[in-house]
């Protein structure tokens, strides 16, 4: 009950709330010594004094609230259009924040196109994994004679995840070449809103973004890592090493039954050159990490959806003249 006056009472500038104060003391004054006088008939033979004291008496009372009144609705407009202001640069940033995470994420389908290229892979390990023992065991040959059934069966695997992981590293490079930079303008853009703009609501009694893209903002290393770009470029490194050191195009050759094809092959008297299974289960590893990593960036992208949506949906709930 008593903020409400409080209100009006701060909304005159500290310097001119003592005047205001001695103008309403002196017309309750004058009003007292009016009805007074009234009472005495003091005014019946003073008309023009009379006039000119109860004009003066409603002066002193309703300059001050005149100019409470006035400034307290200038106040407000100008609240408004300093929210209109605030929510204004939160539309900005949020858009920024949406277009950098474009970049991000890459094209629409990325990371279905990646969970079809890990089930390849978990289908290849699981086939090589079932013939893994017959084909090292079988018995030694030469390169040039035919390969036994189960190594031909356990070499077509190996190809498989070889080039689903190929795949997949090329998605990522698809990805990633404006990843930091992404990364960068999603870290700034969402600073800004949480340091800068959030205050300026805060202050003009506004009610900000709810609590999980308030938390998101809050916490920034969480939401947006900014070695995000530097972890997944390393982990890509870590499966193409891995790759390479498959040879493939060696293990290709062996596959074609004839064996002209493999006529070129180096010593015939050499064992077949098998990866053993923990090499393919450890690239089903190290691309699983990287393929973790992507995921973290979509999050991170989706993240920054979020927030763009919920910065909309603050300011279509404003009147549309403050916002616009």
């Amino acid at each position: 009950m008593t903020a409400a006056p409080r209100v009006w009472f701060d909304t005159p500038h500290p310097r001119l709330r003592p005047v205001l104060a001695a103008m309403i003391g002196a017309g309750v004054l004058l009003a007292g010594l009016g009805v007074a006088g009234d009472v005495a008939g003091f005014w019946a033979s003073l008309p023009f004094l009379t006039n000119l004291v109860s004009s003066l008496t409603g002066a002193l009372f309703g300059i001050p609230v005149g100019i409470v009144v006035v400034q307290r609705l200038l106040q407000a407009q100008t609240d408004a259009n300093d929210r209109a202001a605030a929510w204004r640069l939160a539309l900005r940033s949020a858009h920024h924040m949406r277009t950098a995470a474009g970049a991000l994420t890459g094209p629409a389908g990325t990371g279905e196109e990646l969970a079809r290229l890990l089930a390849r892979c978990d289908s290849a390990v699981a086939e090589a994994r079932e013939w893994a023992e017959l084909a090292h065991h079988a018995r030694p040959r030469p390169r040039r004679l035919r390969a036994s059934m189960y190594q031909r069966t356990y070499l077509r695997q190996v190809l498989e995840l070889h080039d689903a992981a190929r795949q997949a590293l090329a998605v990522y490079t698809r990805t990633s070449h404006a990843a930091a930079t992404a990364i960068e303008r999603i870290r700034s853009e969402a600073g800004f809103l949480h340091d800068q703009v959030r205050p300026m609501v805060l202050r003009l009694d506004g009610a900000w973004l709810p609590p999980p893209q308030a938390r998101a903002l809050e916490h920034l290393d969480e939401s947006f890592p900014a070695d995000l770009p530097r972890a997944a470029a390393a982990q890509a490194r870590a499966v193409e090493l891995l790759l390479d050191a498959m040879a493939a195009p060696q293990l290709a050759a062996l596959l074609p039954e004839d064996d002209a094809a493999r006529a070129g092959l180096g010593d015939p008297k050499l064992p077949l050159p098998m990866p053993p299974m923990e090499q393919l289960t450890k690239v089903r590893a190290e691309l699983g990490r990287l393929i973790a990593q992507l995921d973290r960036a979509r999050r991170a992208g989706a993240l920054a959806g979020e927030i763009q949506d919920a910065v909309d949906d603050s300011c279509r709930s404003m009147p549309r003249a403050t916002v616009g």
